[in-house]
């Protein structure tokens, strides 16, 4: 009923249509709240921009955007981030900067959840330069990075194996008062590895234990994972051996990774070790199990037993 339209209700109407992908629909809606003569408040063009880039239409979108701005239309974070955001998804990240930087220009305030949107879009791009600097920009205008900054550079720094910057950026968060998290260490130390930087990544994992960081299963497994590629299980096996201490139960992953790492180091003693503990821990091997054994055993010129 015309009594009961108001800006609340063509919202409602319109986020539900956008979320299950009904563009033509939103988009009549949206046409319908301008003739009824109903003024669009931010929730509004937040809404629009969201559903119109995530159902790829950021041309649309960021039209919307513009006419917004120049009838002087109420605009707020979610609306910019949101266009940031679908101009990256489609590779557009110099456009997605100059939305940023009108943003700015019309005396908005942009908060770190826009930055890292646009952060985000560069490390996707592989455009780490421009990341960096616009993080600098960011302490410029006393934006306080956030968690969500810091594990978006690291994962770039480290695709890009600046290595180093992202050991200095963990570093910089602890001098900031920012408690680097189990997913900023664990992307760091993936990284590390992947770089064959191992000690890096141990040293990395005693200054979280330092800091009173308690390490999950999945960050364990990362560590040792990259250990026992590295040839260095013997360095893994005390990390596996200590996980009670953080009452974290290992699970097959952590189990399959370390007797594989033993059998290619020809060490036969610790696998069995390794798979006598599976059983005892009531876990049920799988597929690669049975393969890492096999092959290994074959390794150790253990055929016969491989075979029964």
């Amino acid at each position: 009923k015309d009594g009961m339209r108001n800006v609340a209700s063509f919202n409602i109407m319109m986020k539900g249509l956008f979320d299950h992908g009904d563009i033509g629909k939103a988009s009549s809606v949206w046409e319908l709240m301008q003739e009824s003569g109903i003024v669009a408040d931010s929730t509004t063009h937040g809404i629009l921009v969201h559903g119109l880039c995530e159902n790829g239409y950021s041309s649309n979108s960021l039209h919307v955007l513009k006419t917004a701005e120049g009838k002087g239309d109420v605009l707020d974070c979610f609306a910019y981030s949101a266009m940031i955001n679908g101009l990256c998804k489609q590779g557009k990240t110099d456009e997605a900067a100059s939305v940023l930087y009108d943003m700015v220009k019309s005396g908005y305030t942009v908060n770190a959840h826009v930055y890292n949107a646009l952060i985000n879009g560069f490390v996707g791009a592989s455009k780490i330069k421009d990341a960096i600097r616009l993080y600098h920009e960011m302490g410029k205008t006393h934006c306080a990075p956030t968690v969500v900054t810091y594990n978006t550079l690291i994962n770039g720094l480290c695709k890009a194996e600046r290595f180093s910057e992202a050991y200095d950026l963990v570093r910089e968060m602890l001098e900031k008062g920012c408690q680097p998290g189990v997913i900023t260490i664990s992307i760091l130390i993936k990284g590390l590895c992947l770089g064959h930087k191992e000690d890096m990544a141990l040293n990395l994992w005693n200054l979280g234990i330092s800091r009173s960081l308690k390490p999950d299963v999945q960050m364990h497994n990362i560590l040792i994972h990259g250990l026992c590629t590295a040839g260095k299980t013997q360095l893994a096996y005390p990390l596996y051996l200590d996980m009670n201490r953080f009452n974290c139960a290992p699970n097959l992953v952590t189990h399959n990774t370390l007797m594989e790492g033993f059998y290619k180091e020809g060490d036969l003693r610790n696998a069995s070790v390794i798979w006598a503990r599976i059983l005892r821990n009531g876990l049920q091997p799988d597929v690669i199990s049975y393969n890492i054994t096999l092959k290994g055993l074959s390794s150790c010129n253990r055929v016969s037993a491989a075979i029964l």
